[in-house]
This record gives structure tokens, sequence and C-alpha cells, in this order.
């Protein structure tokens, strides 16, 4: 039942069972109806049949006895009663025999019976007492009289000769024969009962003598002599039955006519046949045009159908064509409609999940796909190139300039490389600012070559939105199989390249085998030192700074250490820049200030009155809301803001020279005091270095090292301190370990020394007791070696 074929067929043939039943129910119901109704009229012209018939009869009998009552001879002899009765009897046969009549009677004019054909007992006084009464009041009506046990119907003339000298009557037997012509003229069973004086009945009828008997019974209930049709049971049959009464005198009759409701119904049972035959022959004709519209109506919808399942099969090419209506025409047209715009979306939507919606490039899901089938398809000793392209400061053009500006830059960005890759090499935007170029037959060295070609097309050159704009570009190479050999691993080293191209010659790196370890190692600081930061895990140490003038410390710096649960100490030179790379910086630079301004309460709290420098990573003086929160937290912690020295680097300010400015100099009025770390490594100018709120100048590290009397470094270090000097700024020295760099720095008046010839990073708890044995010691050393006996015994060193 569950096609809809079937479904159809059924409902077909339902259909026609339902019409056929309901249409034959109804005829059935009428012919029935109308089989009864002919039945019962048939009756009631029967019973007037019958009624015509004895009237007949009695014009019979009236003909006859009058013929008896005229004839000569049986006048003489009726009125010589005292001749031979077989004179009369003779006459009267005669006449009776002419007519049919079945007995004849003599009365005289006192109603005695003079001469009877019939032997007839002494109760039949009163019937022909009655006879003789009824028959002259009422000539015109059929009289009956109950004799013996046999009734009949009467008719009673005078015998004149002259005046009237005798009565005749002749009688009809009212009996079964009477009862069976009666049948055989109207077509159905006939009851006559008579009543008798004594209220007898006295039955003749066509019925089986048990069914008589019942008819006749007073328990077995008449049809009411008013001639309306009425259902009766006798013997256990069913009879249709009309009665009425006749209109007679003498003795009371009742006719009932009586037709079996299995002969009534014969016809209706032909009827019925016939058509339960033309139903049956209709019910396999509606099988038969069912099934054979059923798969006319159904085909196209099987069409459909298999349309359906190639277009669920992503088949598109073959068109849905259908036979059928005007409808499944439409629904075929519908079908290749929506099949085409099917066909249009996938290939739109698949084109979208492997191309890039701003440059039109492939993306990373078509790289990986284009990576599996180069390595499924590879030939030994050949290999394929992977070099990534990274523009670095993408995120500041979209921070500065709008995002528009960065797509742009990234559309330009892909048609030079479009324009410069290989004819089959392939082009992807596998990130936001990363482009990928997949080259087959590609050494290292190529490749190398390769990607610092394309590094230096899509560099410089941008004239976009009114503004010059450069790409700071960095690369990497990786090369299949050597460093690979599923798409996934390819493109995950080629990352993980990517981290050692800003210490790489040209800004770009080879990938290295077991750069993975170091990378893992990267993941794992990286997402353990939010949960340092979180958790108050780190801690901070201090490095004191000796005024060289006054020989005396007045200042410290504030350095971050971190020892992890299972990697153990981590340097700050590892985890700082993870922290400025993954946005970690601004969380590390809060934690850092809210520890050493907590550390400067409880130093003045113990008398201990000191200014301590906090290094702040590259993003950090461009944060708006790093003046208010450390405002925020001197005034919560009672701590004077001159107290407080912020390190920034020369290239976190040349980032955005003017904005750095106006940070720096909303907290410069406030008291906080600036100075430039490893300055000399930047690219700052003067004119730049100029205009920044600065106070203190940190000479980088590298040039305190191999500082000797008549180098290079000594000649830098001199013109710094000179510049700082005339721009009004303090010079700091870091990274000082030998004599030699001390008496340097002395000589050429260095206002401040910082380094490990001096003291290592203290912990807090240690700051205060070398604090004030240092400003004992020092100012009490006059000369150079003194002085640098004095450094030697604060650090334990001989």
């Amino acid at each position: 039942m569950g096609s809809f074929r079937k479904r159809l067929l059924v409902l077909i043939i339902g259909l026609v069972v339902v019409t056929q039943t309901v249409t034959l129910a109804a005829v059935l119901a009428s012919t029935a109806h109308n089989v009864e109704a002919r039945a019962a009229e048939r009756l009631r012209s029967g019973g007037t049949f019958v009624e015509q018939l004895i009237r007949f009869r009695a014009g019979q009998l009236a003909s006859g006895v009058a013929v008896l009552a005229g004839d000569f001879g049986f006048r003489e002899a009726v009125a010589t009663r005292s001749s031979d009765p077989s004179t009369i009897l003779d006459a009267a046969n005669n006449n009776a025999q002419r007519i049919g009549a079945d007995i004849f009677l003599v009365l005289d004019t006192h109603g005695r019976t003079v001469v009877s054909s019939a032997h007839l007992g002494p109760d039949s006084a009163a019937p022909l007492a009655s006879l003789f009464d009824e028959s002259r009041a009422a000539r015109d009506l059929p009289h009956f009289a109950v004799l013996g046990n046999r009734t009949y119907q009467f008719f009673l003339a005078p015998v004149r000769a002259p005046d009237t000298i005798a009565w005749v009557a002749m009688g009809f037997a009212v009996d079964d024969s009477f009862a069976e012509k009666l049948r055989t003229l109207v077509g159905a069973h006939v009851t006559l009962i008579a009543y008798g004086v004594d209220g007898s009945e006295h039955v003749s009828s066509t019925l089986p003598t048990t069914q008589r008997l019942q008819v006749a019974g007073s328990d077995t209930p008449r049809p009411v002599a008013d001639r309306v049709p009425s259902m009766v049971a006798v013997g256990g049959s069913q009879f249709l039955s009309v009665s009425q009464r006749l209109e007679s005198s003498g003795a009371t009759v009742d006719v009932i006519l009586q037709e079996p409701m299995q002969e009534v119904f014969a016809p209706y049972r032909d009827v019925r046949d016939a058509l339960l035959v033309i139903d049956g022959i209709a019910l396999a004709l509606a099988a038969v045009i069912g099934t054979l519209l059923g798969r006319s109506a159904t085909r196209p919808i099987g069409q459909l159908v298999e349309a359906a399942h190639r277009i669920q099969e992503g088949r598109y090419e073959v068109s849905v064509e259908t036979s059928g209506g005007d409808e499944f025409r439409s629904l075929a047209a519908a079908f290749n409609s929506m099949q085409r715009t099917i066909a249009e979306r996938e290939a739109d939507i698949t084109h979208r999940v492997y191309h890039d919606p701003v440059t039109g490039l492939p993306n990373r899901a078509f790289a990986e796909q284009h990576l599996e089938e180069l390595i499924r398809t590879a030939r030994p000793g050949v290999g394929s190139a992977l070099i990534l392209i990274d523009a670095r400061n993408v995120r500041e053009i979209n921070g500065s300039l709008g995002h528009h500006v960065g797509d742009d830059v990234m559309r330009e960005a892909a048609r030079r490389m479009r324009q410069n890759a290989g004819a089959t090499d392939a082009v992807v935007r596998v990130a936001e600012s990363q482009f990928l170029v997949i080259a087959q037959n590609c050494s290292v060295e190529r490749a190398v070559l390769y990607a610092d070609q394309l590094a230096g097309v899509v560099r410089s050159g941008f004239h976009l939105a009114g503004t010059s704009l450069d790409l700071n570009v960095a690369a990497s190479v990786c090369i299949h199989p050597d460093h690979g050999n599923t798409a996934d691993e390819l493109l995950r080293r080629v990352q993980i390249a990517l981290e050692d191209a800003d210490d790489a010659r040209g800004r770009i790196a080879t990938y290295r085998p077991g750069s993975d370890e170091v990378h893992r190692r990267r993941l794992a600081l990286i997402t353990d030192l939010r949960t340092a930061i979180a958790e108050d895990s780190l801690t901070l140490v201090y490095q004191p700074k000796v005024a060289m003038a006054t020989k005396s410390v007045k200042s410290l710096e504030a350095l971050v250490r971190w020892t992890h649960p299972q990697l153990g100490s981590v340097s700050p030179a590892e985890f700082v820049p993870l922290a400025e790379r993954t946005g970690n910086s601004r969380d590390l630079t809060s934690w850092v200030l809210k520890a050493a301004i907590r550390q400067m309460r409880e130093w003045q709290a113990g008398g201990l009155e000191v200014d301590v420098a906090v290094n702040l990573s590259a993003p950090d003086i461009l944060d708006p809301s790093l003046g208010d929160e450390i405002l925020e937290l001197l005034r919560k912690h009672r701590v004077a803001a001159s107290s407080l020295v912020l390190e920034i680097t020369e290239s976190a300010v040349m980032r955005d020279p003017q904005l750095a400015a106006r940070h720096m100099q909303l907290l410069r009025i406030a008291g906080v005091r600036f100075s430039i770390d490893d300055f000399g490594t930047g690219h700052s100018s003067l004119a730049q270095l100029s205009r920044l709120p600065v106070d203190e100048l940190k000479i980088d590290r590298s040039f305190i090292t191999h500082a000797r009397l008549g180098s290079d470094e000594a000649t830098i270090i001199t013109s710094t301190i000179g510049l700082g000097h005339s721009m009004g700024l303090s010079v700091v020295a870091e990274g000082i370990e030998e004599t030699e760099a001390w008496s340097l720095l002395r000589q050429l008046g260095c206002d401040f020394a910082q380094g490990y010839l001096i003291s290592k990073p203290l912990p807090a708890n240690d700051v205060e007791s070398f604090v004030r044995t240092a400003n004992q010691v020092l100012p009490a050393s006059d000369s150079t070696v003194l002085q640098i006996q004095a450094l030697a015994a604060l650090t334990g060193r001989k």
C-alpha cells in the first residue's frame, strides 16, 4: 500500500465500489419497493376481479333462475305440488346444468323447502329463512348462505302463476375448486371465509391445509378488510396479503388474496442477480482500467523520481523529460530549472569553499586538497616547494586606515603574486595576511630565490587611499618530501619556519628539522603564560642602577621572571616576544605594573626611597587606557609618579610617533618619567626623538659588552652620551659586566650604570639590604680601583 500506484489503484476501485454499491443499493431498494408495490396492486386488482366475478356469477344465477321460473312446465309442476317432485327436479336440473349451478331449491311462500337438489340437514332452516328474507330485501346484491358445511352463492326468484306461488333459488358452491379457479384468474392464493349464522367460519382456499387453518384460526392476525397490503406470516412463510369483505347479503364473506414474498420478490431477485453480475464485471473492468490508468498516471511520477535521484547524486547534465499532461510537463520544466539553479548554486558554493572572497585566490582548503594531490602523484626525486609570504603589518593598516584599505592592499598583493608566479604554480591566500605559493619541481635553493623575488614585488609601492604604503614582508620555505609527507604536516612546518624569518637573512627562513619541538614549546608557553598571569604565578626581580656621579644606588629596573611548572625557568627573552606576538603583552604589562608599584609602596613604608623602571612592550604605549591604569595604581598605593620610570624601545615609539607622544605627554604631566631603551638599535631620527617627552636614554648592551678605549663601540657610546646631555637627558649604560666598561663609562661621564658587575637582579626581599650596603660602601670609594673593589665585595666576587 506504500506506493502511489497502489494507492491510486485502490482509490479508483474504491470509488467504483462505493459508487456501484450506492447505486446498487438505491436501485435494489427502488426495485424491491416497486416490485412489492406492483404485487400489492395486483392483489388489489385481483380483489376487484374476484368481486366482479362473483357479481358475474350472480348474474348467471339470476338468468338461470329467471328462465326456470318462467318455464311453463316448471310452473305447472310447482303449482301442482302433489305431483311427482322428480318432475320439478328434472326441470330444475336441466336449467342448473346449463348455467353450472351446484344447488337449486324450491321454497314455498313461507320459506319452507319444497324441493332441494341436495340433502339439507335440520340446521339449514335458519340459513334458508335468512335467504328467503334477505334475498327479497336486497335482490341486487350477491347472497351467500352456509348450508351444512358448505357455502353457496344464491339467487332467489318468485314463481308466479300469475301470483307468486313459490320461490326458486339456485346457487354456486363457494369451495376449494372455486378458489382454485379464482387463483388461476388472479395469479395469487385465494382464501374465502364465510361466517355462518352461528359464528362458524367456513374456509375455501388454495393454500395447503395447515396454512389455511392458520389463516382461519382466531390466533393468527388477519389482514384488515380494507384492501391495504400487509405482511403476514403463515406457516413459517411470509405472504403479502390483501383482504376485503364482499358487499353481499346473507352470510358475511371475506376474500383474502395472498402471494408468497418469495414469489413477490422473484423479479427483484432476477434484477438483483443481473445487477450483481454487472457490478462484478464493472469491478473487474475497474481493476483493469485502474491498473492501466495507474501505470499511465504514475509513469511520469516515476520519471520525476528518477530525475530527483539523479539530482540528489549530483548529476545535473541530463534534462528531465516526462510524458503525461501539461501539469507533468510543467513539473518537469520546474525540475530542469531547479537542477540548473542547484548546479549553479553548488558551483558557487564550491567556489566559495575553495576561494578567498577578497582576493579571489584559492584558500587553505584548496591548498590542502591540491597538496594531497601533488603528494599522491609525485615522482621519486622530484620535490615541490611551499613558499609562505606574510605581510606582518596588515593589522596595523586595518586599524589605522580601515579594513577596506587593508582589503585593497591584499587584492593588489594577490595580483602582483599571480603575475610573478609560475604558470603552473598555485597562489593561495591561507590567512588574513599570508599567501602561499605551491611550486612544483623546485629545490630548496630555487625556492629561497623564488621567495625573495615574490617578497620583493609585494613589499612596497602601494598607493591607496591617498597614502603610500609598504608591507612588512617575511617569508618561509618548506620542501616536499624533505620536510613532510602530508599536506597538514607541510602547511604546519612552513608556518613554523615563518617564526624564524625575522632573524633570518633577508627575512626568509627555511624549515629546520626539529623545529616542531620548539614550536610546541612556544604553544605551551603561550597558553600557560596566560594562566600564570591570571593566577599571579610570575615574580619580579630588581636590578640596581648606580648613579656614577654620586656613587649611590637610587633606582632599580623591575624584571619579570617565570618558573614554569614543567619547563622550569623561562627567560623573558623567550616569553615576552611570544606575549607581544599573541596579544598577551598588555596583560603582562598590567601585572608587572601592579606588582612593581605595590612593591614600591612596601619599600617606602620601610623607609627605602628608590625609583623603579618598568619595561613596556611594543604595543603598550599606543594603548589609550594605559595612562589611566598607571595613574590609578599610583593613587591607589600612594606612590609618587616621579618615582616611576617607563622604559620603551625606539621601534615601539616609531610605530606611531604622534600617538605615542600624546600618550607619553599625558603621563609626563602627572610626573611619570620615560626612558628610551636599547637606544642606537632603532631607526629613529633626532627630530623625532626631540618631540618625545623623554627623560633618559639607555644605551643598548651590545655596545657596552665590547666597549674599549679607542674602539668603535667607545666612539658610539661617547656620541650617545654627548647627544643625550646636549638634549638635557640622562644616559644609562646597561649590560656592564667588565671593569674596563666601568672605567670607560666613568671617563665618558655616563650618568647611570647597570649590569652584573654591579649586581645581578635581586629578589624584592634582598633589595633593601643591598641598597643600604651599596650606599655605604660606594660613596667612600674615591678611585676607580676602590670602586671596583667595592663592587666586587657587594657581588661576592673576589
